[in-house]
C-alpha cells in the first residue's frame, strides 16, 4: 500500500534570503546575548525535504544558501572509530544498506526488515558506512554518500560557508574523538573548527563544570585556548537523576557555557524552573533552545507520495491528531508524539509542535525541520533582525537566493 501524504505549504527556500556574510563568533555570540529583535535559527539535519536528504552535503548547502546561520547535525561512532552523520541508530530508514547487501530493505513504518546499527559497522573498507547512499525522506536513495563530520566540515571550508553546527552526539563516546578530528580543521575564514562546532552534550553525561572539565579534551583546549562553545541540554528524563537547576547554575560560572538547551514540554511541567532560571536575570546563562517538533509525516514536498513500502501500516488522513504529530521509531512503527511524553507535560500533550507556544515561552534560539519557515514568520514577527550576526564591514544580503542549491539538487535518482 503507497498512501497519499498530506502536507502542509512550506514557502520555497529561494524566496526567503541570500547565503549572508556571517561571521561565525557573531553567531556564537547571539547565542549568548538575548536580543528581542532575533531568534536564531538551526535547521535540523540541514535544510531537507523536498528530495534532499537529512545530514547530506545538500542539505548543509541548502541551509546556507537559504541565509541560515546554524545546522543542527548527528553524530554516532562506527566500529572503526569514524564520526558518521546519521541520525538513527540504525542505517535502514537514511541509507540503502539493504539493497547493497540484498537485504530486505528497511521499513520505518512497520519498523521491520534489515537495520544494522551504526556501531556495529566500520565507515571506511569494503562495506563500510562511507559506501552507502543516502535516502531522502520519502525514501528514494539519492546520489550523495553517508558524510562523516570531518568531511562535513572540509566542504564547509571549500564551500566559504559561514555557519556554525550545533554537534548532536548520538553516541557519548564520540565526543572525544570529535574533538581531536576538528582540532586542526577551519572554516574559510580560519576560525578553528571547534571554536564554532557547538558541543552540544546531555546534561547527565556531565552534571557538573567539575566532571566537564577534567575531559582530556577539554583540558587540551584549554591549554591551546581553543573557546569551546558549549550546550548542556536539559530534559525531563533526567529529573530523577540529578538536580538540573544546580547543574545550571553551576555552568553558568563558566565562560564556555553559552546557553542551555531546555527541552520543556509543557508550561508548568518538570524542568519549567531552568527556563525561568534563564529569564529572570540571577545567573549569566541568559539565552535557552529548544526543539520545534513538526513531525516526520509533515512533508513540504513537492512529490505527496512515500517510496517506502508501507505494507499493512495505514497513514492517517490527518498527520496531527489531537493537535499531535507522528514519528518515526528505531524498529518500531511510528507514533504520536504525545504518546511518549509520559509525566513530561501537564496534561498528557508536547507543545514543541506549537509555533506560538515556543514563541510565547521566549525561547532566543530555535531547532527546526523548517527553518525556512520559521524564517519567515520571525521575520513578521519581528524577530529575524540576522545584522546582530554579520560580519564587520559587510551588509545584510537581501532577496532571493541565486538557485545554486537548486542546481545542485536536481539530480539523478538512484535504483528509480
Amino acid at each position: 500500500m503507497v498512501p497519499i501524504l498530506f502536507a502542509f505549504v512550506i514557502l520555497p527556500v529561494c524566496a526567503i534570503a541570500a547565503r549572508q556574510p556571517f561571521d561565525v563568533r557573531k553567531i556564537i555570540q547571539a547565542f549568548r546575548e538575548p536580543h528581542d529583535d532575533l531568534t536564531v535559527l538551526c535547521a535540523h539535519r540541514g535544510l531537507k525535504w523536498n528530495g534532499t536528504a537529512e545530514n547530506s552535503r545538500d542539505a548543509y548547502f541548502r541551509a546556507s544558501e537559504a541565509g541560515l546561520e546554524c545546522i543542527e547535525t548527528d553524530i554516532h561512532l562506527s566500529a572503526d572509530g569514524q564520526l558518521p552523520m546519521i541520525h538513527d541508530s540504525g542505517l535502514g530508514r537514511t541509507t540503502d544498506i539493504g539493497e547493497q547487501t540484498g537485504q530486505a530493505a528497511y521499513n520505518p513504518f512497520t519498523g521491520q526488515d534489515y537495520n544494522p546499527k551504526v556501531i556495529d559497522l566500520n565507515f571506511t573498507g569494503p562495506g563500510g558506512v562511507e559506501h552507502l547512499h543516502l535516502r531522502d525522506e520519502q525514501g528514494r536513495v539519492r546520489d550523495e554518500y553517508v558524510p562523516s563530520l570531518p568531511q562535513m566540515i572540509e566542504s564547509i571550508h571549500d564551500s566559504g560557508m559561514n555557519v556554525v553546527l550545533e554537534l548532536d552526539f548520538k553516541d557519548q563516546d564520540a565526543v572525544e574523538p570529535a574533538y581531536w578530528a576538528l582540532k586542526h580543521l577551519t572554516n574559510r575564514a580560519g576560525v578553528p573548527a571547534n571554536e564554532w562546532c557547538i558541543y552540544k552534550l546531555q546534561s547527565v553525561w556531565y552534571q557538573t563544570p567539575e566532571e566537564f572539565e577534567a575531559l582530556p579534551w577539554v583540558q587540551d583546549a584549554f591549554n591551546n585556548g581553543i573557546q569551546l562553545a558549549f550546550v548542556p541540554v536539559y530534559d525531563p528524563a533526567y529529573e530523577d537523576d540529578f538536580d538540573q537547576l544546580e547543574s545550571l547554575r553551576k555552568f553558568a560560572e563558566t565562560n564556555y557555557t553559552i546557553s542551555a538547551e531546555i527541552e520543556l514540554r509543557s508550561v508548568g511541567g518538570p524542568i519549567q524552573n531552568l527556563l525561568d532560571e534563564t529569564k529572570n536575570g540571577n545567573i549569566s546563562i541568559r539565552t535557552a533552545g529548544t526543539f520545534f517538533a513538526p513531525g516526520d509525516f509533515t512533508y513540504p514536498n513537492t512529490d505527496n507520495v512515500t517510496f517506502f513500502d508501507t505494507a499493512n501500516y495505514s497513514l492517517p488522513r490527518d498527520l496531527r491528531v489531537n493537535n499531535s504529530n507522528f514519528v518515526f521509531q528505531d524498529n518500531k512503527a511510528p507514533v504520536l508524539l504525545d504518546s511518549l511524553v509520559g509525566n513530561a507535560s501537564t496534561d498528557g500533550h508536547d507543545y514543541r509542535s506549537d509555533f506560538g507556544w515556543i514563541l510565547e515561552q521566549k525561547y532566543n534560539w530555535i531547532i527546526t525541520d523548517t527553518a525556512d519557515e520559521w524564517h519567515v514568520r520571525l521575520r513578521s514577527e519581528g524577530k529575524r533582525n540576522v545584522s546582530w550576526m554579520i560580519a564587520d564591514g559587510q551588509d545584510v544580503v537581501d532577496g532571493a537566493a541565486l538557485g545554486w542549491y537548486r542546481r545542485r539538487h536536481a539530480r539523478d535518482l538512484k535504483g528509480r
